[in-house]
This record gives C-alpha cells, sequence and structure tokens, in this order.
C-alpha cells in the first residue's frame, strides 16, 4: 500500500514531463487602452472599443473586435476573423482563410494565401497579392483586388452597390467573365474599361421605380486564357476596370 501511494505522485510528475501543458488561446479586452502583443503561439480572441490593436504573429484562430480602434497583424498564420466599425485594418500577410467585417474604416490586405471575405459598407477595400478565392461586397467604398498567378481554380466573387472597382490580372491569367453593371443616362461613359476582349452588351434605357432618371444595364462575359477561374462581378451604380499585366 505504501510503495503504491508513494508512486502516484511520480508517476504524475512523469506524465506532466512527458505530455507538457499547452498554452491555451490568449482572451484579452480594452475599453480605451492600446493592446500591443509580439506572438500568440495558440491564436486569441481581442477586443477593444477606442484603443488600437497590433499584433505580430499569430499561429492559431485569431479573433479580433473594435469599435474604433486602428487594427494592424504583421502576419496570421490560423484563420483570421475580424469585425470593426470605424478603425482602420491592415494585414501583411495571412496564410490561411480571413473573414473581415467592417462598417467604415478602410482595410489593407497585402498577401492572402487562403480563402478570403472582405464586407464593407463606406470603407474603401484593398486586397493585394490574393491566391485563393475571393469574395468582396461594398456599399460605397471603392474596392482594388490585385491577383496573384494560382495553382488551382478559383473564384473570384465582387459586388458593389456605388463603390469603384478595380481588378488587375496577371500576366497570364485564364478565367471566365460574367459582368452585370448599370449606366445611368447622365453618365457619359460606359462604367466598364477593358481590353481583355470581352463580349460587350448594352440594354434599353429604362427608368425604374422610385427613380428619376434611366438606366441600362452593360453586361461583359467572356472567356480569357484557358477560362480557368470564375470572375463574377455586379454593381448597382459603380465602375469597373479590368487591368492585365
Amino acid at each position: 500500500m505504501n510503495r503504491f501511494a508513494l508512486s502516484l505522485p511520480v508517476l504524475a510528475l512523469g506524465t506532466a514531463l512527458a505530455f507538457p501543458v499547452c498554452a491555451a488561446p490568449l482572451s484579452q479586452s480594452s475599453t480605451s487602452d492600446d493592446i500591443s502583443l509580439s506572438a500568440l503561439p495558440e491564436g486569441g480572441k481581442i477586443s477593444s472599443i477606442s484603443g488600437d490593436v497590433s499584433i505580430g504573429t499569430s499561429d492559431g484562430a485569431l479573433s479580433v473586435r473594435t469599435v474604433s480602434g486602428d487594427i494592424h497583424i504583421r502576419q496570421s498564420r490560423g484563420p483570421l476573423d475580424v469585425h470593426t466599425v470605424n478603425g482602420t485594418l491592415d494585414v501583411d500577410h495571412a496564410t490561411t482563410a480571413v473573414e473581415i467585417r467592417s462598417a467604415s474604416g478602410d482595410v489593407t490586405l497585402d498577401h492572402s494565401d487562403g480563402a478570403t471575405s472582405i464586407r464593407t459598407m463606406n470603407g474603401d477595400s484593398t486586397l493585394n497579392h490574393a491566391t485563393r478565392d475571393v469574395m468582396l461586397r461594398s456599399v460605397s467604398g471603392d474596392t482594388t483586388l490585385t491577383l496573384d498567378a494560382a495553382p488551382q481554380m478559383r473564384t473570384i466573387d465582387i459586388g458593389t452597390v456605388s463603390g469603384d472597382m478595380t481588378l488587375n490580372l496577371p500576366h497570364g491569367f485564364g478565367g471566365t467573365f460574367d459582368i452585370h453593371l448599370r449606366q445611368r443616362r447622365s453618365d457619359k461613359t460606359l462604367p466598364l474599361e477593358q481590353s481583355l476582349g470581352l463580349t460587350v452588351q448594352t440594354g434599353n434605357w429604362e427608368k425604374e421605380s422610385g427613380r428619376s432618371e434611366e438606366v441600362r444595364t452593360i453586361t461583359a462575359t467572356g472567356k480569357v486564357g484557358d477560362g480557368r477561374d470564375h470572375v463574377i462581378i455586379h454593381s448597382v451604380l459603380g465602375t469597373l476596370k479590368l487591368v492585365q499585366d
């Protein structure tokens, strides 16, 4: 009995040494103080009302919520989920899935290696070096998207009410385009600028219910290169510029 009883602490110590306990994801919140974290080995949940949030590297799932504080994330290696109201958001590099929601703050994501979803109301969105599926939604903010070459098929889905859109395509890009825009009669030029050889069709001028000005539908369809990627773009009153390197 004594030998058995004495062996239990030794067994527990040996188990703890053989299987170290992993650190839990960090949970931190602030009302007005800034939050600055150099590394989050397990990711975490960070929230702030008016304080800025700065994060160096996060290796796990990361969730950030702010009202008016600005957010800067250098590198996110796990799923990234950010919601902000008025603060600006800057992410240097995200290697997995990204989901961003912003009301009026500008959003800039430099490198994105995973599927990316960005929704904004009034803020501008800039997404550079995207290699996977992308969904961008905006009410009145402008949208700029730059695609890199991708190893597999992807879907690019962009929609806005009145914001202007710019899509930069890499050299040798292959995609099938399905574009729907609308033009007001007072606009002197088409809302589409492209030199990809897409087929452009214009509808008849019509006065819609609740609108004093006539509008018409502009569609652009076609295949570029091997047509692998699927590009869907729609806008109510915004403009679209397609640029290929």
